[in-house]
């Protein structure tokens, strides 16, 4: 963990103060020009990487081959879920082109209603029974712009910048802001020393912790202290690589967002002791009442009225691909699988839920307030399940050919642990050491049942670049086997011997959000 806590500072420092890209032609006095290799391209040139920029579908690792054993999820087929995400995408990009301004499948948007009647066509088409919606009142407050307009000025001219969206906050006035431009680094104290940053925007990096739910905006509340130094209004900088586009909060506040590749344009401009404005004109409204959204059900009744409930949230930011297509996706390749099963075959009721959704919703609060949960035996919850692998090289994120790791979340008795891991083993799903606190869409329902999340949350999650080329087909094959096992040896169990030990009566808050 130390290693990984000074791997983090290097990158903050680095990144903080500048660098230059591979290949510059920078000399110090232990590397002499003279030991430089030339950059010159590769005759090969990239062979893995297609015309899109992605990695070759053909090229990426296949699923872990199947052990006579495991001839029952052999129908499983990565190449079925993938095509799934890029319906799902589809959705999206229906919701885009319908002259949403937050697109995606937002709460309280035609994306959203469009994801619910696709789950809901799937479970109905596989012949499940009581497949129904329930429609919610959404008490959490909903941002919804209508329009947005962000312009820079430097040296008498205008220009926009691809990544720029506005943040979470109200309408500015009619006439829009016309603001200095300040560079505050990493938003801390002691970057806005000696700065007046009164009545002026203040451009401010944004470091991930690997992703959006953890990064120094929030961690170092930079937002909050650039507005009490006088700031008018912040923009983020997100990331240390790319372009990522995203919607990020500046406390309510005004405030923008921009990618590291735009970001950095501006701070160089402003290294070089040019004067740069920010032209921002927003119209919003947030609303506290009148949206609805509904989650979808659908039930394979089982040899007893025990319960497995599948849970994949259906809301998400753009595409939404890996969030939360990937988890939709694998769902209903859940469903697929045990619609095949005789009743009597299965062991215990199975309940699919397409749910509402927490980016801006409740969550799972409502199947923690109406399910009885002396039948519930397992919960799963499918939230972005699989990504390709990647890691930082420069200024830039370059992806591996397999998918990457998952963080996860069990809250079951040591039996069921052993379990969990053996499944997992034998499929070659890779997971992060520690079992993580964070349990994204079935936070309300952590403690009502035993439950287990696999849950990755990577850089381009919530972002414009969340994809369908992010989602390989090898990890969605794999964790959905890893589950289904997982579900087979437990249906050998009674309830008691799958439920975990006693949570401390601190633990038993409902928690959501994180994913």
């Amino acid at each position: 963990m130390a290693l990984g806590n000074w791997y983090i500072a290097a990158l903050v420092l680095m990144f903080a103060a500048g660098f230059t890209q591979l290949g510059d032609a920078q000399t110090t006095p232990n590397h002499p020009p003279q030991f430089q290799v030339p950059v010159v391209p590769n005759p090969l040139g990239q062979p893995l990487i297609g015309s899109d920029g992605y990695v070759r579908p053909n090229v990426m690792l296949g699923p872990t081959a199947l052990r006579p054993e495991d001839k029952k999820y052999a129908d499983y087929s990565g190449a079925h879920m993938k095509e799934m995400v890029q319906e799902i995408a589809n959705l999206s990009i229906r919701d885009r082109d319908s002259g949403t301004v937050y697109w995606g499948r937002n709460i309280g948007t035609l994306g959203h209603t469009l994801a619910e009647d696709w789950t809901m066509d799937h479970l109905k088409k596989l012949g499940l029974s009581d497949v129904h919606k329930v429609m919610q009142d959404i008490k959490q407050p909903q941002w919804m712009p209508h329009s947005y307009d962000i312009n820079f000025v430097s040296d008498g001219h205008s220009f926009k910048l691809p990544s720029a969206r506005p943040s979470q906050s109200l309408s500015t006035p009619a006439g829009g802001l016309d603001l200095e431009l300040i560079w505050a680094g990493l938003g801390s104290e002691a970057d806005f020393a000696g700065k007046d940053v009164k009545g002026k925007a203040v451009l401010i990096q944004d470091i991930p912790l690997p992703g959006d739910i953890n990064h120094t905006a929030v961690t170092e509340q930079v937002a909050k202290r650039a507005f009490a130094h006088g700031a008018a209004a912040v923009g983020l900088v997100f990331g240390i690589t790319d372009n990522f586009s995203l919607w990020q909060r500046t406390d309510g506040k005004y405030g923008f967002n921009l990618g590291f590749e735009d970001g950095m344009k501006l701070r160089d401009m402003l290294n070089a002791g040019k004067s740069v404005h920010v032209q921002y004109k927003l119209d919003a409204e947030i609303r506290t009442s009148g949206v609805t959204g509904a989650s979808v059900f659908g039930t394979l009744p089982g040899a007893s009225d025990e319960q497995v409930i599948i849970v994949a949230h259906m809301d998400g930011y753009f595409e939404a691909a890996l969030d939360n297509a990937s988890g939709l996706s694998m769902m209903i390749a859940m469903a697929e699988h045990y619609a095949k099963i005789p009743r009597a075959q299965r062991a215990r009721t199975i309940v699919f839920v397409g749910s509402v959704g927490h980016h801006s919703g409740p969550g799972t609060l409502w199947l923690h307030q109406n399910v009885d949960w002396k039948k519930v035996a397992w919960v799963i919850n499918l939230e972005h399940v699989a990504v390709v692998d990647t890691a930082i090289w420069g200024p830039h994120t370059i992806m591996a050919t397999s998918p990457g790791p998952l963080r996860w979340a069990l809250n079951a008795s040591p039996t069921v642990e052993g379990i969990v891991m053996d499944s997992l083993h034998h499929f070659q799903v890779p997971i992060f050491d520690n079992i993580d606190d964070v349990v994204g869409e079935i936070g309300s329902i952590y403690h009502d049942a035993p439950s287990l999340t696999l849950i990755t949350s990577p850089l381009i999650k919530h972002t414009e670049q969340d994809t369908p080329e992010w989602v390989p087909a090898a990890g969605l094959e794999n964790v959905a086997r890893a589950h289904s096992r997982i579900i087979d040896q437990l249906g050998k169990l009674p309830i008691k011997d799958i439920e975990p030990g006693q949570w401390p009566a601190s633990a038993l808050v409902a928690r959501g959000g994180g994913g």
